[in-house]
Order: structure tokens, then C-alpha cells, then sequence
């Protein structure tokens, strides 16, 4: 959903006059109101980053859906396959194939010990239909999305492919998860907070934050 960085800005802003803990104002003579409006932007996309990166599962929605164009490890339709990630790319939200019987919320990555049992000569052990598996590994040519496995055949197809992209401003908006809008405002306020300076007020922006990622 997109939303105002104006809005966003002074959302943060009344987060910030909240929780300031110290004699240290929002605008002081260090920090004037041109140089702060300009920092509460820049921790916006941040903000959202780090958030959307963490959050639950159940507390993401939208999202941008992926471009598929398949390369199978052997025959078309048949065990793995690998897609090529675009470079906005930051968190899988679901992929599933036709023949899977669920989707994968979530993808593993090359130092993860299932990541080499996809490569085991002992078919049970590796990703299926029943219990597939998703793999996120960088590669020559870019990050890839890899999938374990399918056996439909040349009929297989992508049912969906969705991911949420790197957050950034694009003519005064800003794409987040609407669960998630809240807790961006008060972490980008915790970034405000600890880049001004004030410690305590950051750190109970971020427990804020926290409590609202839950």
C-alpha cells in the first residue's frame, strides 16, 4: 500500500515528541528543522527495511509478483528449477508450484544444512511436491531463487510468486505492508532518536516498535 512520506514524516515526528526522554529538543540549535525533516526521510526507507525483513509471516501483504522465467536443472517439469531475482528483491512471501500441495513462505539460504540435501543422490531427502523447498543462493549471474522439486512435468506451472521488494521513495510515496505501517514510523522514530543522540528516547521507540511487530 502506498503512503505518504509527508504523512509518514509527521507521524514520526509526533512519535518523536512522545518519547524524548532528555532536555534535548527535536529542533535545537545543532539540529535546525531543515536538516531534521531530512533526516526523518532518510530513515524511512531504512526503517521499513529492517522491519519488513523481520516481521511474522502473518504481518505481511502486498507485495510485488515475480517474473517468472524458469531454468530446469535437468528436464522440463521435473526436479528443480532456478529463477533469476530481480534486483529489487528483498523477502520471499510466497512461492508455490502446480503440483505442490502447499506453498513455501519462507526460503532457506547456501549455509543451511537442507540447502546441501537438495543436492543428496537419495530422492526422500530432497524437497517434493508434499514438502517442497525454497532456496535463496547467489550465483554468476545474480541472485536466484531455486525450488525442490516438481514431478508434474512439461504441464507445471508457477500458481504464484510473490515477494516484497527493497523499500524506496518514489515521488513522495512509499510502498509498506499496512500491518506494518506503525511499527516503521517508530523504528525510523528510533533511528531519528539515536542519530540526534538521545538514547533513552530511542530505545523506548524501538521497544514500541517491537511490541507492534508482534
Amino acid at each position: 500500500m502506498l503512503y505518504s512520506v509527508d504523512a509518514l514524516k509527521s507521524e514520526i515526528r509526533v512519535a518523536l515528541d512522545q518519547n524524548m526522554t532528555s532536555d534535548q529538543l527535536i529542533i535545537s540549535s545543532d539540529i535546525d528543522t531543515l536538516s531534521l525533516e531530512e533526516i526523518i526521510e532518510s530513515k524511512i526507507p531504512d526503517a521499513a527495511r529492517i522491519v519488513e525483513s523481520g516481521a511474522p509471516r502473518h504481518l505481511l501483504e502486498g507485495g510485488k509478483n515475480l517474473r517468472e522465467s524458469i531454468s530446469w536443472d535437468s528436464e522440463v517439469g521435473y526436479g528443480s528449477g532456478r529463477i533469476l531475482l530481480p534486483e529489487d528483491f528483498m523477502r520471499l512471501v510466497s512461492f508455490q508450484m502446480s503440483d505442490w500441495s502447499k506453498p513455501c513462505t519462507a526460503a532457506i539460504t547456501e549455509d543451511d544444512p537442507l540447502y546441501l540435501a537438495q543436492s543428496s543422490r537419495f530422492p526422500g531427502v530432497r524437497g517434493n511436491p508434499q514438502k517442497p523447498v525454497v532456496a535463496i543462493s547467489v550465483q554468476p549471474a545474480g541472485a536466484v531463487l531455486e525450488f525442490f522439486s516438481c514431478t508434474q512435468g512439461p504441464d507445471v506451472f508457477v500458481r504464484r510468486a510473490t515477494y516484497l521488494p527493497i523499500p524506496k521513495i518514489e515521488e513522495g510515496y512509499i510502498d509498506l505492508c499496512p500491518k506494518l505501517e506503525r511499527a516503521i514510523v517508530y523504528y525510523a522514530a528510533h533511528l531519528v532518536a539515536t542519530t540526534i543522540g538521545d538514547a533513552n528516547g530511542a530505545a523506548a521507540l524501538l521497544n514500541t516498535s517491537n511490541v507492534l511487530m508482534q
